[in-house]
């Protein structure tokens, strides 16, 4: 059974994390999403979308319609990779680290805003938490996938249909 301290600890973390997101949005201008993909092509130069994929934990079509939006901005650029035409290489424009460059500012703003005056042997053991939870969550064994409620019922109907 759920310890009603459990739900509340996980309702209170998506909150918190929804408005930490929403606030880094509008202090910088620039979609969370958006900014862990520059800031990942910043520290690595030049990524395969594969490569993008599997660090940034994402969807490929999702990160696919990131990058058009970025490349439309003009702050990466796509490629075939000259070794395996398969591949498709992302690295960042001029205009692309320059934002980055300006928008690390405005990061750090936030951040120091944000977390600043909080104590830092309370921020370790938040982290600590998050750290155990995110390890545990990942580690869970594989149980079996119960049908999804929709489709146990479709799958009723037509049993009955054919009745």
């Amino acid at each position: 059974m759920i310890d009603s301290q459990h739900l509340h600890f996980i309702q209170q973390l998506g909150r918190s994390y929804r408005a930490f997101v929403a606030g880094f949005e509008a202090h910088t201008g620039q979609s969370m999403a958006r900014w862990r993909i520059l800031v990942l092509l910043r520290r690595n130069k030049e990524m395969s979308q594969k490569q993008l994929v599997r660090e940034l934990g994402v969807d490929p079509a999702a990160l696919t319609r990131q990058l058009k939006a970025l490349e439309r901005a003009g702050l990466v650029e796509r490629h075939n990779d000259v070794q395996d035409a398969r591949l498709t290489n992302v690295a960042l424009t001029e205009a692309g680290r320059q934002a980055v460059k300006s928008t690390m500012t405005l990061r750090n703003e936030y951040l120091d805003w944000a977390l600043g005056d909080l104590p830092l042997p309370e921020l370790e053991v938040i982290t600590q938490t998050l750290v155990q939870l995110e390890q545990r969550v990942a580690n869970r064994p594989d149980v079996p996938r119960r049908p999804a409620r929709k489709r146990a019922a479709a799958t009723s109907r037509a049993d009955r249909s054919r009745d």
